[in-house]
């Protein structure tokens, strides 16, 4: 017999609401049905009109002894064990965000049961795990914080979530919604992409890509017989990093033994426009959080020209899923590493493009993993400084505890008798040089060949930076490169972010 309803998948045991905002109550069911909600003491009755529904049930406090709700119609009653009213965030992304806790150098878990994990099950699209079970699994569920959910959860999303808990001495649960070798584009909501302007080249090249193909079925059949041969690609290349190769000479490698794996561009591809919001991020709208961290940009080195309005088109995409116009954002600027065969600013370029999205009246924040990378291996596995930046970060912009938590990055500069003097902004405090010497600093007077700023004409003066005695020049840069050697931080070790000048008569 068919039910009357059946919740969406983020409602399960051990579940968390956000404290403070509008519960959503949503999933599908037969039209014109009574259901009614039991929840804290009180009951709520809503009529379906359609398939699907969606309740507004009003903001609880912090609850943080477990209690059971109750969903029902007729004889048909779900009851959901053993959930808190908390903070919940989303951290997603791609590989970094994902990459879980057992592959850290972290072997010992805290468990906590006021810290609740989701995990939305990473499809490409639609019933793929039913196309190709040996790649996917749609299982969903909400779990306490123990050593079996941890070690498979993200690592930063754990050691975000331990300090927040420790801290604010509230429930945290976290949703990992995160995809592998993931763009932007695939992140934002087609309503959004094809309204904005500086996308229409993008989803025109998708529509070009797919119109290669008669129909659907000889699409799929392009797409089915290719995904084996891609997956080996794939773990060919990890096996050659963890046999000890660089990154490098394992992507070349496992390039020579598979030259043609590339996946056909169309509805089953995971970085098709708006994918990973279709098939992950809707799953779980309108479910209300209260933030959301966000680390991705690997994997759009090459599109880097398109990412500040990619991203700000995805930040709107979901603020309208989650029915949520100040959403918080927490960007993760990418960190260092050789990118094989890509020009040498290929990922400068995106962290540039990140620094400019950041907007404090948008609830748009940022901390840098630029520091934290490894020149050969795209996952570095160390996550706990990148971690307690995030989480130093919400708790400044979200909670309002602390301040300076941000890097110091490039305000404006201004020539003054032969000098430059550059300003930086969200990080009052002073700047210093690791080394001593001031390096990381290049200058151009021909926009062609960049030579190093030596160490007696760069000067620190409390959060700004002089050049001094310097003529004709076009550019400077500060480690603008893909895998650069920070080495001028705030006095509480926070790098300046790498940044280019091009100067202006």
């Amino acid at each position: 017999m068919k039910p009357h309803f059946t919740l969406a998948s983020i409602f399960t045991d051990h579940m968390m609401f956000q404290a403070g905002k509008p519960s959503y109550i949503f999933g599908k069911c037969l039209k014109r049905q009574e259901i009614r909600i039991r929840i804290n003491g009180s009951t709520f009755r809503y009529k379906t009109t359609d398939t699907t529904f969606c309740f507004e049930l009003p903001a609880m406090p912090y609850i943080k002894e477990p209690f059971d709700f109750e969903v029902v119609c007729q004889n048909q009653k779900e009851t959901i064990h053993n959930c808190l009213v908390g903070d919940i965030f989303i951290v997603s992304g791609q590989t970094n965000m994902k990459f879980p806790l057992k592959d850290t150098y972290e072997t010992k878990v805290k468990e906590n049961p006021n810290i609740r994990l989701y995990q939305v099950p990473a499809l490409p699209y639609a019933n793929a795990h039913l196309e190709f079970p040996d790649f996917y699994t749609n299982n969903a569920f909400w779990d306490t914080c123990n050593f079996e959910s941890a070690m498979k959860f993200s690592a930063i999303g754990y050691f975000v979530a331990q300090i927040l808990q420790k801290e604010q001495n509230t429930p945290i649960g976290i949703i990992s919604c995160c995809l592998d070798d993931s763009s932007i584009l695939s992140w934002a909501g087609i309503i959004e992409l094809s309204q904005t302007p500086e996308m229409q080249k993008y989803l025109s090249a998708y529509l070009s890509a797919y119109g290669k193909y008669r129909n659907i079925n000889e699409y799929s059949d392009a797409f089915n017989s290719q995904l084996p041969k891609w997956y080996h690609f794939v773990e060919e290349i990890q096996a050659n990093i963890r046999a000890g190769m660089t990154a490098e000479k394992g992507y070349f490698t496992a390039k020579k033994n598979n030259p043609s794996v590339e996946l056909p561009m169309g509805p089953k591809h995971y970085n098709r426009p708006a994918g990973a919001f279709e098939t992950m991020v809707s799953t779980i709208t309108p479910f209300s959080v209260c933030g959301v961290l966000f680390y991705q940009g690997e994997s759009d080195c090459l599109n880097a020209a398109m990412y500040e309005d990619a991203f700000k088109t995805m930040i709107t995409s979901w603020r309208r899923g989650f029915q949520d116009i100040g959403l918080p954002f927490v960007l993760v600027q990418v960190a260092g590493y050789s990118y094989p065969d890509m020009p040498e600013t290929a990922s400068a370029i995106i962290r540039e493009s990140q620094a400019k999205c950041i907007n404090f009246a948008n609830n748009i924040f940022m901390t840098t993993a630029a520091d934290l990378g490894e020149e050969n291996y795209l996952c570095p596995r160390e996550k706990t400084v990148l971690a307690n930046r995030l989480a130093s970060v919400v708790l400044e912009k979200i909670y309002h505890c602390g301040k300076n938590t941000m890097a110091p990055a490039l305000f404006s500069y201004r020539c003054v008798e032969g000098n430059i003097i550059i300003y930086t902004e969200y990080n009052n405090l002073n700047l210093v040089s690791r080394s001593k010497r001031n390096l990381g600093f290049k200058i151009t007077k021909d926009e062609i060949t960049f030579e190093n700023v030596e160490t007696d004409h760069i000067e620190l003066s409390g959060n700004q930076i002089i050049i001094k005695d310097v003529k004709n020049i076009k550019e400077i840069r500060y480690n603008f490169t893909n895998f650069p050697h920070l080495d001028i931080y705030s006095t509480n070790d926070l790098p300046l972010l790498p940044f280019r000048i091009k100067i202006t008569a």
